[in-house]
């Protein structure tokens, strides 16, 4: 063999072994399905443990907690659907990406985690609730539902350059349809990220007939402050809300749906006040829990793909909604507020390569982390603009020193506020006034008892005064950006 031989037979070599190591770091990059809710409260899903875990069962969705880790404490910055959709795909408080209200359009400086993955060569896609005006950026395919969509023969909107595409059945089953086939239809060798996002269960928590009869004739177990006097214990929060379970002068819950028929109310006094409020409480959760089982079991269709194709270990399977939602806490439905049942999201994550089964993380997660996970699992760099964490090191059991204890929050429609939650508290201002609302999470877990007045807690309220100033100075929330603030800064 001659030199020059010698000498194109390394190149050779050479060659063929650098696309093999690529080849390798392709594969062992994982696949990430991100299953996103509308709505779905963590009360009602059975692995959170809450008052409801022997109604609202949802054994495949609890499969990402027993064989992953499940988050405790996942807070969104904003609670309504599409800011909270924002800071997801942006990793940026609502207003960085300039979604503050409902169907926003994201600014265009705003980073996206799905254009850095599919920059980094995965193969992404995302089907379902959008509700955003901007149109999807970083996916191969999308078949997105504009606005609110509906739940019975849903109409999607397609790539790539336009398109609709009517189909026929219940919205929940079909998105998951598709989604299967999109898994099945993919490139094989490079790795994926699909983005499955349901209507369900937001109002009115239509379901799927094959459910209709699920739990009937049982009775719900209520919450303790279903009946509370919130025009005495919270006139400007809590009272602010127009989503009350009964209340003919504004949006009550009774008043939108006395003359149902599917199903039809339950059977009670409608003269007394405390008995139409329990009758809609009943009605709402008999529909909502029938609602999120069509969820569960897309859930167990995904994971059952996963099994039988060999993709389990090293896929990463999120399972999570855009906010809480109130179940009849404080005698309210819908969400938006900074207290507890609206602040918090459902973060289930299973990674059999990479967390511990059966895990439980209490520390501080928030929606803007979502992006910068997944780019970390990933090996992509996290955007300078994304103003979230990477969650890697909680879901690897790690316990950094320097992990958030406190998230920010804001809130710019009616009730207008702004605050903090701690590990311990919540503290929440309004526009045009000093006056606070303050509760202690620990001994008051169903925050019905202001503080703000009480001397003892008068510490504890300095502390918190001064971690959200720190905080505004670290997210550069401006003067401007406050609610009701004049010269306000919006992007378009």
């Amino acid at each position: 063999m001659t030199g020059k031989q010698l000498d194109l037979l390394t190149v050779v070599v050479f060659v063929c072994t650098l696309l093999s190591s690529m080849a390798g770091a392709a594969e062992t990059r994982p696949n990430i399905i991100f299953i996103f809710a509308d709505d779905h409260a963590a009360e009602a899903i059975s692995a959170y443990g809450s008052h409801l875990k022997d109604y609202a069962r949802t054994p495949n969705i609890d499969r990402l907690a027993t064989e992953g880790m499940l988050f405790r404490n996942c807070l969104c910055n904003n609670s309504i659907c599409s800011p909270s959709r924002a800071s997801v795909l942006t990793g940026q408080y609502s207003h960085k990406n300039g979604v503050r209200g409902l169907n926003g359009t994201v600014n265009e400086d705003s980073p996206w985690f799905s254009v850095e993955l599919q920059k980094a060569g995965y193969q992404t896609a995302v089907i379902g609730k959008w509700h955003l005006k901007s149109w999807p950026r970083g996916f191969d395919r999308f078949w997105v539902i504009k606005g609110q969509g509906t739940y019975f023969n849903p109409t999607f909107y397609t790539e790539p350059n336009g398109g609709i595409v009517k189909e026929t059945g219940y919205s929940t089953d079909v998105y998951a349809d598709y989604a299967l086939r999109w898994l099945a239809q993919r490139d094989t060798k490079r790795p994926f990220l699909l983005c499955l996002q349901f209507k369900a269960p937001h109002h009115p928590y239509d379901y799927a007939e094959r459910h209709a009869g699920l739990l009937a004739g049982v009775e719900i177990p209520e919450p303790p402050n279903l009946y509370e006097d919130i025009a005495t214990t919270s006139p400007r929060l809590k009272n602010g809300r127009g989503q009350v379970m009964e209340d003919k002068s504004r949006n009550g819950y009774y008043e939108r749906h006395v003359n149902d028929t599917v199903p039809p109310m339950p059977p009670h006094d409608a003269t007394d006040r405390k008995a139409r409020v329990a009758a809609a409480y009943q009605h709402m959760m008999h529909k909502y829990i029938r609602c999120i089982t069509a969820n569960d079991e897309a859930v167990g269709r995904v994971l059952d793909y996963l099994d039988d194709n060999r993709l389990t270990d090293n896929t990463i399977v999120v399972y999570s909604a855009d906010q809480g939602y109130w179940l009849g806490q404080h005698g309210l439905y819908d969400k938006r507020l900074i207290l507890e049942e609206s602040l918090k999201m459902p973060l289930l994550v299973r990674y059999p390569r990479g967390v511990k089964a059966g895990s439980v993380c209490e520390r501080i997660a928030m929606n803007n982390d979502f992006g910068p996970t997944f780019l970390d699992y990933a090996g992509v760099a996290r955007p300078k603009a994304m103003q979230g964490r990477s969650l890697r090191p909680l879901l690897e059991g790690k316990a950094p020193a320097d992990w958030r204890t406190d998230a920010f929050y804001c809130y710019w429609a009616k009730p207008s506020h702004w605050g903090v939650r701690t590990d311990r508290y919540t503290l929440a201002r309004f526009p045009g006034t000093d006056e606070l609302e303050f509760y202690d999470n620990q001994r008051d877990p169903w925050q019905m008892v202001n503080q703000a007045a009480n001397p003892a807690y008068a510490e504890a309220i300095a502390d918190c005064r001064q971690r959200l100033e720190r905080l505004v100075r670290e997210i550069d929330f401006h003067p401007t950006d406050y609610p009701g603030a004049a010269g306000r800064r919006d992007r378009k």
